[in-house]
């Protein structure tokens, strides 16, 4: 997501409570629709931001959808009071709707409709009643499935700092051609669990901002800085201390995952978001506008994506949805086939950005658009009654 309107969302949890009080008249909404014996609950995204401003619900197992009324592409976001980012949604186009499926605990929740056209207020959404199962019906098959996503996180998040240790290694000693060879493989790391990292939103920003992405400059750090001075500099001049900054943030990011509590819904949502990356930066070419490494992140995003549906997969066959289950798995493989056209005996493996036509990107975002839409039904189906 756009990581200068995290920064600037998550310091606004805080107040969200104090602003809702100061605005008597604001809409609150509750649920009026089920499916699967879920309840839906509709947010516009608008201009003035979440509309209604408000909402109740119990808690529970809950759809939240977004739908975009403004004339740009924008994203839907959940935060809960600990500034811990649960769901989001990205590339939302205008009249475009999305959903977002969690089990719900009491408290009070922040719901942010749209950032990239400009900062907007959140909604708020309250959740009310007592704590409940989170995986509900078929637990002891969600339990698995997000034990096993849990140990697939670890280890990228381990390879992560062992690659990034190697490629400060390299910016530290001066070799400029290493520390190229050595940027996508590292980042690939942090681009299978990216939807992980940025429930941290402190971290996502120290780590992966691009310059469109910062307000002040001297304060942008991460992947991307250095990638910046890599390639329009050709040095590695400069770029020590925002290694040593990498490095460590990266070991943070590794620390605090051990402790990020997950449900099945949220890895099936999480699944989503990385496709939504793909489409929101990979494909424009937006994401590493430098190195121009953008394939090697289009693979790492697809790469998680299957991680998150292959763990899930077995709680969703114990619910008898393998029709669903297959249309995901031949989605899949067709945008993998898609990708495979542009595999190049580099270090990276895949062609430079450059090398794709206008063609191919539409090509790769109707694929995108094909596997979204079963996978976005993922997480709806873990929940539902049966």
């Amino acid at each position: 997501m756009n990581r200068l309107a995290r920064g600037t969302a998550l310091a606004a949890v805080a107040l969200t409570a104090s602003l809702l009080a100061a605005c008597g008249e604001a809409e609150t909404s509750s649920p009026t629709t089920t499916t699967g014996g879920v309840p839906r609950l509709a947010f516009e995204l608008t201009d003035a931001g979440c509309s209604p401003s408000r909402a109740t619900v119990a808690a529970r197992p809950v759809t939240i959808v977004g739908t975009n009324r403004t004339d740009r592409i924008d994203e839907l976001e959940l935060v809960d009071a600990d500034k811990v980012v649960l769901g989001e949604r990205e590339s939302l186009k205008p009249d475009e709707s999305a959903e977002l499926t969690l089990t719900l605990q009491p408290g009070r929740y922040a719901v942010y409709c749209g950032f990239r056209s400009g900062q907007r207020g959140p909604g708020a959404l309250v959740v009310t009643g007592r704590a409940v199962t989170a995986h509900g019906a078929g637990t002891a098959a969600l339990d698995t499935a997000v034990a096993r996503y849990r140990r697939y996180v670890a280890r990228e998040a381990a390879q992560l700092v062992t690659r990034t240790h190697a490629f400060v290694a390299a910016l530290n000693a001066g070799e400029l051609q290493r520390a190229k060879d050595l940027f996508g493989s590292t980042r690939t790391h942090y681009e299978t669990i990216e939807p992980i990292a940025e429930s941290f939103g402190d971290l996502d920003p120290a780590i992966d901002a691009r310059v469109n992405d910062v307000a002040d400059r001297a304060r942008w750090t991460g992947f991307h800085r250095i990638e910046q001075i890599l390639w329009q500099r050709g040095t590695t001049k400069g770029t020590q201390r925002y290694g040593a900054r990498l490095l460590a943030d990266v070991r943070r990011l590794r620390a605090r995952i051990s402790g990020l509590g997950l449900q099945g819904a949220q890895v099936a949502n999480g699944a989503v978001a990385l496709l939504d990356e793909v489409s929101a930066s990979k494909i424009t070419g937006e994401e590493d506008r430098y190195s121009h490494t953008d394939l090697a992140d289009f693979q790492a995003n697809l790469t998680g994506s299957r991680a998150a549906f292959e763990a899930l997969a077995p709680a969703l066959r114990a619910r008898g949805e393998r029709r669903l289950i297959e249309q995901v798995e031949a989605q899949f493989a067709r945008v993998q086939a898609g990708l495979d056209r542009y595999r190049r005996d580099t270090p990276l493996g895949f062609a430079p950005y450059t090398e794709l036509t206008l063609r191919d990107r539409r090509a790769f975002a109707q694929q995108l658009a094909a596997l979204t839409e079963p996978l976005a039904q993922v997480a709806g189906k873990l929940v539902a009654r049966r």
